[in-house]
């Protein structure tokens, strides 16, 4: 299985709630050629509305699989840090932390990428770990060493 690549890691300052948090990441990552941030935001939003992507331990992963993102060549994970958790309907009802932002080349990929961050996140280590806000390097390194 092919491993996680994070493009980015971003800071967000102040996150004040989930739609404000979103729109925060979606403005300040780097998309790839031909991808429409308002399409982007509006899918995400829409995708929170049928189902929260909080997946417990303050993470979420918030993704959606057709927004014209035909077009991407590449998966592209962003990670967001939260300065400040905010709710986010997870179903341990802790509030988030920390977003992976998930845009997949297709559907088999989307799949894989979502199982392996669900595996992440479900070690305390690791989450403990996140809370420290690594920067994106000491981030790679953890992740590729979890991969073993």
């Amino acid at each position: 299985m092919q491993s996680i690549n994070i493009e980015y890691t971003f800071y967000l300052v102040d996150p004040i709630d989930m739609p404000h948090a979103l729109a925060q990441l979606v403005q300040g990552v780097p998309l790839p050629e031909g991808l429409d941030r308002d399409a982007l935001l509006d899918a995400l939003m829409s995708r929170e509305e049928v189902m929260s992507t909080a997946i417990g331990n303050g993470i979420a992963i918030p993704h959606v699989r057709k927004f014209g993102s035909e077009s991407l060549k590449t998966d592209v994970v962003y990670v967001a840090y939260l300065f400040a958790p905010v709710e986010w309907k997870a179903p341990d009802e802790q509030p988030v932390h920390t977003l992976f932002l998930v845009l997949a080349s297709d559907e088999t990929r989307h799949l894989q990428i979502l199982a392996q961050i669900a595996k992440l996140a479900s070690d305390d280590h690791f989450v403990e770990f996140l809370k420290t806000m690594p920067a994106h390097e000491a981030l790679m390194e953890r992740v590729r060493q979890m991969e073993v």
